[in-house]
């Protein structure tokens, strides 16, 4: 984890607060005027290291719990995990919503009945408020879904009935539950009395059954049409339906009103997966740090011990304009040329480690160099290449790193070498890999500790995925002659 931080705007989501943090330093989201010193100590006593430590990287659902960051105390339920890079532990990342939304979230409208919602250990988290014989009642409701081993369904308990539903995501419960008496106010007597009632008026009513059904089959079939035509990407609900019967007008009304929570429901859903996905892009950038910076200072270690102090100087000028790249954060967006200024640093030192048996050839397309990529994205393809060419003693050795543009706004930037090439097996697993990960993010999974032998090359593959989506394509295999390509192209915009 870094020293210091440097404020962001928050993104346009509703989610109340993304934080990371360890115990010497904090970088927040979503949220101004807070206190920093209130922050910094709160970091320190943070109640949930163990329990998420313990998850391994993995994402744990808190309970709504005061607001461990804010003096105002108010109450939050949050998603929490570590970062880490398998080897080095840098710190925690809580994304908050407050407990207020799921009030919101959990009122019925015109409907009978109430909600609550449990954890997955069976805790009531909502209703916050609730009296004595409402908690022994919820207590057996729990229970009972328990017995039943399912993940929703509907049953009736101590003359209840009960609808329920866990969440895949968060493990939570949410049932509705409703007095039996609601739908039989007044016991089988009424309705054998209704029954005997319905079946005379029944019969008296038979010869308008003819008129009736042609005066609402119209509108029914109106308000079908215009059902029928909601979709995902139209989900506007404006019949043109006019009618007299008040039960059509009702059902009207009643869908227009359920389509209105269903597209609010539906925003908050991506407004969360949104403020995820930016906590994982923002964690995976951060491994890229020690990565380069430990390849590199053994680099320099070894030149000094080969050739004595008249180089040091030198090379200490490159290394310095390297570890400056790799801590700034000034900036929200980087350039090609960005990384190709890194790269040419880079490129120096290896030179100088490897004298007269490595030769880096790059070349870019000058109208590329304001093209917006992920930090780290060129120098990791490079440096792997000269790590794993060496490594079995291929010299002389030669890097070609290309940039190129391609129709319609894109671009594609192609690293190859002379070296030994990938084995068959390092392919296959290549290509597992990254079908594993594109399926993980599909379903908003845990890839912060994704990796494919090595770090630089997962890392690119998943930032790359998550900025550009199905633009970006990136291929690795072996040339005819010899030698190994890496290919990434992210095709133009109107590309789909």
């Amino acid at each position: 984890m870094m020293e210091k931080f440097i404020s962001l705007d928050a993104p346009l989501f509703a989610t109340f607060r993304i934080i990371a943090f360890n115990d010497n330093a904090y970088y927040t989201l979503a949220k101004t005027g807070e206190s920093a010193d209130y922050i910094k100590e709160a970091c320190k006593t943070y109640p949930w290291k163990e329990e998420i430590l313990r998850a391994e990287g993995k994402k744990v659902v808190l309970s709504p719990h005061v607001d461990d960051f804010d003096e105002s105390r108010e109450l939050v339920y949050s998603v929490a995990r570590s970062i880490s890079d398998g080897k080095y532990y840098f710190g925690f990342i809580e994304v908050q919503n407050l407990y207020s939304g799921l009030t919101e979230i959990c009122r019925l409208n015109k409907a009978s009945g109430s909600v609550a919602v449990y954890s997955q250990q069976g805790e009531i988290l909502y209703p916050a408020n609730r009296e004595e014989d409402q908690v022994m009642l919820f207590d057996h409701i729990f229970q009972g879904i328990e017995d039943r081993g399912l993940g929703e369904g509907s049953f009736r308990l101590k003359g209840q009935q009960i609808s329920y539903k866990k969440s895949d995501y968060s493990g939570w419960v949410s049932i509705v539950y409703c007095p039996v008496i609601s739908f039989v106010p007044y016991g089988m007597n009424l309705i054998l009395l209704t029954l005997t009632v319905y079946v005379v008026m029944a019969l008296l009513a038979l010869f308008m059954i003819g008129r009736t059904a042609r005066r609402m089959a119209a509108p029914l079939m109106e308000l079908n049409q215009a059902i029928s035509e909601v979709t995902l990407d139209n989900m506007s609900f404006k019949p043109d339906i006019s009618t007299s019967i008040s039960e059509i007008d009702n059902i009207n009304q009643s869908f227009q009103q359920m389509l209105e929570h269903l597209k609010e429901a539906i925003t908050r859903s991506i407004q969360s997966q949104a403020g995820e996905e930016r906590a994982n892009y923002l964690a995976l950038q951060a491994q890229m740090h020690p990565h380069t910076l430990y390849n590199t200072l053994s680099m320099i270690e070894s030149v000094s011990y080969m050739h004595g102090d008249k180089e040091v100087s030198a090379l200490c000028v490159c290394l310095s304009q390297m570890l400056r790249y790799i801590s700034d954060y000034s900036k929200r967006e980087y350039t090609i040329e960005d990384e190709l200024t890194h790269l040419e640093q880079y490129a120096t030192l290896a030179r100088k480690r490897y004298e007269g048996k490595l030769d880096i050839f790059i070349h870019a397309d000058r109208e590329l160099y304001s093209t917006i990529v992920p930090k780290f994205t060129i120098q990791p393809l490079v440096e792997n290449a000269v790590k794993h060419s060496f490594a079995v003693r291929i010299a002389p050795l030669s890097i070609r790193v290309e940039l190129m543009t391609v129709p319609k706004g894109g671009w594609s930037l192609a690293v190859t070498d002379n070296g030994p090439g990938f084995t068959g097996d390092a392919l296959e697993k290549i290509h597992v890999q990254f079908e594993e990960c594109d399926k993980s993010l599909e379903k908003h999974q845990d890839v912060i500790n994704t990796k494919i032998g090595n770090l630089g090359l997962s890392n690119i593959y998943v930032r790359c995925r998550i900025l550009y989506g199905k633009r970006f394509r990136m291929l690795v295999g072996n040339q005819e002659n010899g030698g190994a390509y890496i290919k990434i192209t992210v095709m133009g915009d109107e590309i789909v």
